[in-house]
């Protein structure tokens, strides 16, 4: 009788703690959870936002939970899923959504949209398209983002008698140029003629015409062992090695382990390549000045250059969905999205902001333009978690081989892709897929 009278008192005491877990907070407001990630300026831009949301809607509280960016925000967010604890919005960027859809945790978006009649097809399609699955859309996009930026000193250029880089320019311009500029100054400063923030390889993959995968929305083979692809590795192994106009590991780490996008600001790089959000920190620079242009052509005369994009998606386990869908479409709606394209960081999802004085500012880059049509060069990643496991486990480290000089690429990428395809895409072979259906990639 005592066991019997403790378990109805536990499961008693349990029942309650659910129940004031329902409940809205002591104010009487209804508290919802929003995770996200973002540097110092976005985490400004998104409290903004938040309180402007509050203002607008006092009976809903928001509690915003910074995170780290990339995969530690996938494995903390997938453990919050799997705990029971997740957060009622986050926020979702595109090369990390398989993860997440691939279990099921979005909502559908579709019955809001359809209700308010909410003008979706203001948004870039190929971001809409790149989070919708079986038609059914997850994420609302707030910024896209071609990664196709060269940033230039044009001081440097100017010193050198050195035409300024235009969007129409080739590897071989790149190359020509990077070659003039790359020199030691006095007092043994060398000045590098390009750098890219990461080891970018994907844009000289695909502008010359290279792929990542045989299909992207249902791979079943990697195509990075392909003629193309290896040309295009070994162009910018040279950058390095061969015509020693581009740092190296090693050089950055003697270099005091900075970054490239250090080193551009402090003049040590002629061309930096990246996305459009260096533009916050590079308007600081007050030492030269400086525009962009779109990534160079490859031999072929091809376009190509790796996509992204970001935005808000709601947890299936909300308890108030008409309530994250306002915060949702608030935060990825036209007020949200001119304060983000003011700061020059991102380049807004909506096509009509990113086209508009907001965005196009006339402030460096004054070039900047260009990325209104760079969108319909851009490719997504493949659209699975396997893409993603396949980067890290054995794309990724074999290409760090060829990096740091041990390897070349015709010796290691074949190995790489063998072990790809073995271990990742067999599956994808026999003809079942979980993402067969989704709307998401462009190649």
């Amino acid at each position: 009788m005592k066991r019997t009278g403790m378990l109805a008192f536990v499961f008693f005491v349990f029942i309650l703690f659910v129940i004031s877990g329902c409940k809205k907070s002591e104010s009487g407001k209804i508290v919802l959870r929003c995770a996200y990630w973002g540097d110092v300026k976005e985490i400004k831009i998104i409290n903004n936002s938040v309180n402007r949301f509050k203002k607008e809607n006092p009976e809903i509280d928001v509690k915003l939970e910074r995170l780290p960016s990339g995969d530690p925000y996938i494995e903390k967010m997938l453990t919050q899923i799997a705990g029971g604890t997740p957060p009622d919005v986050m926020f979702v960027e595109e090369a990390r959504f398989a993860p997440f859809a691939e279990r099921g945790v979005f909502l559908s978006l579709n019955k809001f949209i359809e209700k308010e009649k909410f003008p979706i097809n203001d948004y870039y399609k190929e971001l809409v398209n790149a989070f919708t699955i079986d038609g059914n859309i997850y994420v609302l996009p707030r910024d896209i983002a071609p990664i196709c930026v060269v940033y230039y000193n044009k001081n440097l250029f100017d010193e050198e008698g050195i035409k300024y880089p235009v969007d129409d320019w080739t590897w071989n311009d790149l190359l020509e140029k990077a070659k003039r500029l790359t020199k030691v100054k006095s007092k043994g400063i060398k000045i590098f003629g390009f750098a890219d923030d990461w080891p970018l390889w994907d844009a000289f993959v695909l502008s010359n015409g290279g792929r990542y995968v045989d299909n992207p929305k249902n791979p079943a083979r990697c195509l990075l062992d392909s003629k193309k692809a290896i040309e295009a590795i070994k162009f910018r192994r040279d950058l390095i090695y061969k015509y020693k106009v581009m740092p190296s590991p090693s050089n950055l780490s003697a270099m005091g382990g900075v970054g490239a996008g250090d080193l551009f600001m402090q003049g040590k790089v002629a061309m930096f390549y990246s996305g459009i959000w260096k533009t916050p920190i590079f308007r600081d620079i007050r030492k030269f000045k400086w525009d962009a242009v779109m990534f160079p052509r490859g031999p072929g005369g091809k376009r190509g250059f790796p996509m992204s994009g970001s935005g808000y998606a709601i947890l299936k386990t909300t308890k108030y969905p008409e309530d994250a869908w306002k915060l949702v479409k608030f935060l990825a709606g036209e007020k949200g999205q001119i304060e983000l394209a003011e700061t020059g960081l991102a380049q807004p999802a909506i096509i009509k902001i990113a086209k508009s004085p907001h965005f196009i500012d006339n402030k460096p880059p004054v070039s900047k333009k260009f990325l209104l049509k760079a969108v319909k060069y851009g490719v997504f990643p493949p659209a699975t978690s396997s893409w993603i496991e396949a980067l890290n486990m054995y794309i990724l480290p074999g290409l760090d081989k060829v990096w740091t000089g041990e390897k070349e690429p015709e010796e290691i990428l074949p190995e790489i892709v063998k072990e790809v395809n073995k271990r990742f895409f067999k599956k994808s072979r026999s003809g079942r897929d979980k993402n067969k259906n989704r709307v998401c990639c462009t190649d």
